[in-house]
């Protein structure tokens, strides 16, 4: 885990260290719904296993910009999830906190996953 950190960090800016802490604070906020919401539950497992998948790539592949993958395992399904059954269910209602959470959720996994997919095709294409 620390050599991926090192070549994360060795590859990483300083906003994108900010975005990273930032989907951190946005799956660790979970953590305020997972009693009452499955969404929040499979959120929080999702970023827990997020994060072994991507330390498994990186100690296959030891390439930083290849650890998305676990995020679009993880994160994909989760996105289509929330879009399908979340948002049309009737716990999602604007502004409850766990709504607002969830739109925040959505948007950061949609964020995120447009970057790992251009970072894995720019590996992929022998451009990283």
């Amino acid at each position: 885990m620390d050599a991926m950190t090192q070549a994360v960090d060795a590859v990483t800016s300083a906003t994108v260290k900010m975005w990273m802490n930032w989907m951190v604070f946005i799956f660790a906020a979970s953590l305020l719904f997972v009693w009452k919401h499955v969404a929040a539950r499979l959120a929080l497992a999702a970023f827990i296993l997020s994060a072994l998948a991507s330390w498994l790539v990186f100690d296959i592949t030891a390439e930083p910009y290849l650890i998305g993958i676990g995020h679009l395992i993880m994160w994909g399904p989760l996105a289509v999830y929330i879009l399908l059954m979340v948002i049309p269910s009737s716990e999602f209602k604007l502004p409850r906190p766990f709504s607002l959470w969830i739109v925040m959720l959505l948007a950061t996994i949609a964020v995120s996953l447009v970057f790992d997919i251009r970072d894995i095709a720019l590996v992929l294409m022998n451009k990283k």
